[in-house]
């Protein structure tokens, strides 16, 4: 797979952001938690702008999102840094 300046843009933005960064880290810890719940991880946001965060990471392919009734469980996307880390290994070759 070819990684583009785009995707590195996209993925460094991604985590960039302290927010999305706690949740990754949150999801990391518990896999499969709810939006509700890693809302409640981060009192200081409303539920939507938790939305907001997660869309960002689902969009650059570090999340995936399961329904699972009414819930909406989430999960961190085994390898969805590994071309930001490979950009990141390249600089110190």
């Amino acid at each position: 797979m070819t990684t583009t300046r785009a995707d590195l843009d996209r993925l460094a933005h991604a985590v960039a952001d302290p927010t999305r960064r706690q949740l990754i880290e949150r999801l990391l810890a518990s896999p499969g938690l709810t939006t509700g719940q890693l809302a409640t991880s981060a009192p200081q946001l409303t539920r939507f702008a938790v939305m907001k965060h997660l869309d960002v990471l689902r969009r650059t392919g570090l999340l995936r999102t399961m329904g699972d009734g009414r819930q909406r469980r989430h999960y961190l996307e085994a390898g969805g840094l590994d071309a930001l880390r490979a950009w990141l290994d390249s600089l110190s070759a």
